[in-house]
C-alpha cells in the first residue's frame, strides 16, 4: 500500500504530466525546456549519488526508521503541495513567449522538484530495507512483487483522472484557469500519499536493530580501529572494491556495465515523458493515455518477458537482447518527429481526424480531431510499447543475474553493491541531456545520450566470459568486508 501512496508522484510529477508542463509552459523553448528538467534531474541525481550510499551503508545499523521516513515524506509532500504556485508563462501579442513573474518562477519550481526527487529516492532507500521485516521471508517476493503492480495501478488511476479532465473540462489547461490541472496534481498526488502512508505507519514492523541509533551508525560507519576516522573509512572501501575485482572480476564488471546502463535507462524513464510532449506536440490528454499504456506493457515485460528471456538464452544474453532492443527501438523513436518518420523518409499523415500541421491529406482524410489521430502519434506508440516491455524486462534479469553471480554466502552484499550501481552515476544521463539539449537548440539531439548510455553498456556486457551466468554462482569466500 505504501508504494500505491508514493508511486504517483514519480509517474505524474517526474514524467508523465508536470515535467512536460513546466518544459513547455513555464520555460518555453523545446530544448531549453528539456535541459531544464534534466538540470532538476540532475541535481537531485548528484545529492543522491553522494548521500544515498552513506544513507544505505547505515539503513541496518541505524535507529526507529519509520521517523526519518516521516521526513523523506514530508520532503514529497512539500514538493506536490508548492507545485500549485508553478505559474505558466505566457506569449504576447508579437508571439514572444514570457516566462512567468507570478507565483515560483522557473527557478523556485525547479529547486521544489530537486527537494521532491531526492526525498522519494531516500524513502525507495528506507522502503527497501524494510521489506526484511515486512512478513514471513517465504512471503516477501509476493509482498515486493504486489507493491510494484499497486504501484503502477495507482499512477494508472491517477493518469486516468487527468485523461477524463482534460477532455472534459478544457478550461482547466487554458490562461483563465492559469492551467490549473497540471498545477494541480502536484497537491494532488501530495494528499494521495498522505491519505494512503497511513497503513504504513500504523501497521509495518519498524525492523531497526535493537539498540541501534542514527548517531551510533554514523559514528560506527566512519570509523577505524574505534576512532573517528572519515578519510581511513574512505580508504578502507577502495581497498574493499579493489580485492572484489580481483576475486570476483566477471561480477564487478557486470556491475559496471550496469553503473552505466541502468543510468540511461532511469534517464529514458523520468526525462522520455518530456521528450514525447516536445517531439510530438501531445496534450496532457495523450500523456496521461501514454503513461497508462507504457505501464501496461511495462508490467508485460517484467511479469512474462523477463521469464522467459532468461529460460531461453540465460540472464547475460537476455540482458544483451534487452539493451539491443532498447537501443534498436530509441533509434527508431528518435526518428519521429511532428511531419515524418524514419528521419525523414517517411512523411507524417494523418490516419483520421485533424491533420498534423503543415501536412496537406486528401479531403475524405479529413475529420473530427482525436487523440494520436497521425503516422506518428501510432508509431512512437509502438516503439514506446517494445522499449517498456523490454526496460521492465531488464529490472527484473539484471537482479536476478546479480543472484547468480554473487557467492552464495555474500549474495546480500552484491545486492548492496547493486543498489549503488543504481544510484551512484543516476546524475549522468540527466547531465548529457542538458547539455546536448543546450548546445544542440533540437530535442532529439539532446535526448540522443540516453542511447549512447545503453549502447556503451551492451558494449560492457560483451567484456563478460560467454559463460557468464551460465553455471552456479561460486561459493569461494572473497576477501574480507562489510
Amino acid at each position: 500500500v505504501f508504494e500505491f501512496a508514493r508511486n504517483p508522484y514519480f509517474m505524474l510529477i517526474v514524467t508523465y504530466v508536470f515535467a512536460p508542463y513546466f518544459a513547455v509552459n513555464m520555460v518555453g523553448n523545446d530544448a531549453q525546456g528539456q535541459a531544464a528538467v534534466a538540470e532538476a534531474t540532475k541535481w537531485a541525481g548528484i545529492i543522491g549519488a553522494i548521500t544515498a550510499p552513506v544513507l544505505g551503508a547505515m539503513m541496518d545499523r541505524g535507529g526507529a526508521r519509520k521517523p526519518l521516513m516521516a521526513v523523506f515524506l514530508i520532503m514529497i509532500a512539500t514538493s506536490g503541495f508548492s507545485l500549485w504556485w508553478a505559474m505558466p508563462g505566457y506569449t504576447d501579442a508579437n508571439g514572444v513567449f514570457h516566462q512567468p513573474t507570478e507565483g515560483l518562477g522557473v527557478t523556485g519550481t525547479m529547486m521544489f522538484l530537486v527537494l521532491g526527487y531526492v526525498g522519494y529516492s531516500y524513502s525507495e532507500l528506507m522502503h527497501n530495507a524494510m521489506l526484511r521485516t515486512a512478513g514471513r521471508p517465504d512471503a516477501q517476493s509476493v509482498i515486493s512483487g504486489a507493491g510494484i503492480g499497486l504501484g503502477q495501478l495507482s499512477a494508472a488511476i491517477l493518469l486516468a483522472v487527468v485523461v477524463v479532465l482534460a477532455l472534459t473540462a478544457p478550461a482547466l489547461l487554458g490562461p483563465e484557469t492559469g492551467m490549473a490541472l497540471p498545477r494541480g496534481i502536484g497537491p494532488l498526488t501530495a494528499i494521495w500519499l498522505i491519505v494512503f502512508s497511513i497503513p504504513f505507519f500504523l501497521y509495518t514492523p519498524d525492523g531497526h536493530r535493537e539498540g541501534g541509533t542514527w548517531k551510533g551508525a554514523a559514528r560506527e560507519l566512519f570509523s577505524q580501529n574505534g576512532k573517528l576516522d572519515p578519510l581511513g573509512a574512505i580508504s578502507g572501501v577502495v581497498g574493499y572494491l579493489r580485492g572484489l575485482i580481483t576475486a570476483f572480476p566477471e561480477a564487478m564488471k557486470y556491475l559496471l556495465a550496469c553503473l552505466i546502463f541502468k543510468d540511461g535507462i532511469i534517464a529514458l524513464l523520468s526525462i522520455g515523458g518530456t521528450y514525447a510532449t516536445l517531439a510530438l506536440g501531445w496534450e496532457p490528454a495523450e500523456m496521461g493515455l501514454y503513461g497508462i499504456w507504457a505501464s501496461v506493457f511495462g508490467v508485460i515485460g517484467g511479469i512474462w518477458l523477463a521469464g522467459k528471456l532468461d529460460r531461453w538464452v540465460g540472464p547475460r544474453r537476455a540482458i544483451m537482447v534487452q539493451l539491443a532492443v532498447m537501443c534498436g527501438g530509441l533509434v527508431l523513436g528518435l526518428s519521429i518527429t511532428k511531419g515524418s518518420i524514419l528521419f525523414g523518409l517517411v512523411p507524417n499523415i494523418a490516419l483520421y481526424g485533424a491533420p498534423p500541421d503543415g501536412v496537406s491529406v486528401p479531403a475524405e482524410l479529413l475529420g473530427v480531431n482525436q487523440l494520436f489521430n497521425t503516422l506518428s502519434d501510432v508509431t512512437f506508440l509502438v516503439t514506446i510499447a517494445v522499449i517498456a516491455m523490454f526496460a521492465a524486462a531488464n529490472q527484473s534479469t539484471s537482479r536476478y543475474l546479480i543472484v547468480v553471480l554473487a557467492p552464495k554466502d555474500r549474495v546480500s552484499e552484491f545486492f548492496g553493491l547493486f543498489a549503488i550501481s543504481s544510484t551512484a552515476t543516476v546524475w549522468l544521463g540527466p547531465l548529457l541531456i542538458e547539455v546536448f539539449s543546450r548546445a544542440s537548440g533540437d530535442v532529439r539531439i539532446g535526448f540522443s545520450p540516453v542511447l549512447l548510455l545503453l549502447a556503451v553498456g551492451l558494449a560492457l556486457m560483451f567484456t563478460l566470459k560467454p559463460t557468464t551466468g551460465n553455471r552456479e554462482a561460486p561459493t569461494a569466500a572473497g576477501p574480507g568486508g562489510h
